[in-house]
């Protein structure tokens, strides 16, 4: 099981002012989860935010609050603010995340969620009427045949062809998330957070790869279904959601853009994001800019990691509203050797910029990153404040 750092922490410890430092200690205080509900179990993504987190921070705050997330992942806040009925504009470099993202929140009538197991049985059908043992390697894909078996690869170029053919642009764009959910469980790659091959692995058998893409069709079309139920009994109409791939570092946002911004950066050495979605990246298209942009990578050095977190949080207190708030979930990492604290380095970035930390809650968490396996480490939840 995919394990994410907000799943494993120990019970948190509230700092600074009294009032704010409870209340997100309650919002740190989740239990973990095997199945995320909703949409948010939908396609893996490695170090993701425990969704009770996201709904306690949001809760926290008054209704219509504009949030944004400009490190936003899979759209854990994004699906949260959804159903908060708050405004939303989620920032990451990855396609891959802006994709994952938009088809979390995606509110459709029932029938329209029904048309996406539909063409998942008939792109199916379709698929084994025209298998031979001998389909090519699909262009995009040619960078990482390795990662494959043959046969397998070539039943995904297969699919890929089919979902272009759909004419309908929703349609088309949730069923490319769907491949693209299948594309590491259908590689030799040991797991969707660990990137290296697992040597044990056997090949897929025929046709697996077509009925994978009809289970994982028929769960996207349930969970959407749950998504559109909630929001209904909640009485709750969001608005659209906004998505844009930018880097954090360089957004340039009008003062006043955001009432929350509530992100979780990446942590100092912890997860090499790009190397996650390798082969997904080759199937959006999108090829170095994520891994050039990358922050806080294994690969990197402390001082860059500083110097990063240090323009990205200049960007989004310049973007907040009078009285607004950033809230971050953050957890101590290393780079190269070099221990990073992650409370001490927001604290002392906050004060270099003019802005305060009021309150924070910090709890000791077990790590299961590659390669990492059984440190001990702390995450934090930090309010920062102008």
């Amino acid at each position: 099981m995919r394990r994410s750092l907000s799943n494993l922490g120990g019970r948190p410890r509230p700092w600074g002012d009294t009032a704010l430092a409870r209340i997100l200690a309650r919002c740190f205080a989740v239990e973990p989860i095997e199945n995320p509900p909703l949409t948010h179990g939908f396609h893996a993504y490695p170090g993701r935010m425990h969704p009770q987190i996201a709904e306690r921070v949001l809760a926290a705050f008054p209704p219509k609050t504009r949030v944004l997330d400009p490190f936003m992942g899979s759209g854990t806040v994004a699906v949260e603010s959804l159903r908060a009925g708050a405004p939303f504009l989620g920032i990451d470099v990855s396609r891959v995340a802006i994709e994952v993202a938009w088809t979390r929140t995606r509110v459709l009538p029932p029938a329209e969620c029904r048309r996406v197991e539909a063409a998942g049985l008939r792109i199916e059908r379709t698929a084994r009427e025209n298998v031979d043992e001998n389909l090519p390697v699909p262009k995009w894909a040619e960078a990482h045949a390795n990662w494959y078996d043959p046969r397998t690869l070539g039943e995904i170029g297969l699919l890929k062809a089919l979902v272009d053919e759909e004419r309908d642009g929703t349609l088309r764009r949730l069923l490319t998330c769907v491949l693209s959910s299948l594309l590491v469980k259908l590689s030799r790659q040991a797991s969707d957070s660990v990137t290296v091959p697992d040597e044990s692995r056997r090949p897929w058998p025929p046709r697996a790869a077509f009925r994978l893409f009809r289970e994982k069709c028929a769960e996207l079309t349930k969970r959407l279904l749950l998504l559109s139920s909630d929001l209904h009994k909640r009485g709750v109409k969001p608005p659209e959601p906004e998505f844009r791939v930018a880097d954090a570092r360089e957004l340039k946002l009008p003062a006043g853009t955001a009432d929350l911004v509530f992100t979780s950066p990446p942590y100092a050495g912890t997860y090499d994001y790009s190397a996650h979605h390798t082969l997904r990246f080759a199937l959006y298209g999108q090829h170095d800019f994520a891994e050039a942009r990358e922050i806080g990578a294994r690969r990197d050095r402390a001082e860059n990691y500083r110097r990063d977190l240090e323009r990205c949080l200049s960007r989004l207190l310049a973007a907040l509203a009078p009285g607004g708030r950033i809230v971050l979930l953050i957890g101590d990492g290393s780079v190269q050797g070099a221990r990073v604290e992650a409370d001490r380095l927001v604290r002392d970035l906050a004060r270099s910029l003019g802005a305060r930390v009021p309150a924070g809650a910090s709890r000791d968490l077990t790590e299961w990153a590659h390669g990492k396996r059984g440190e001990r480490r702390r995450e934090h939840l930090i309010g920062v404040s102008r």
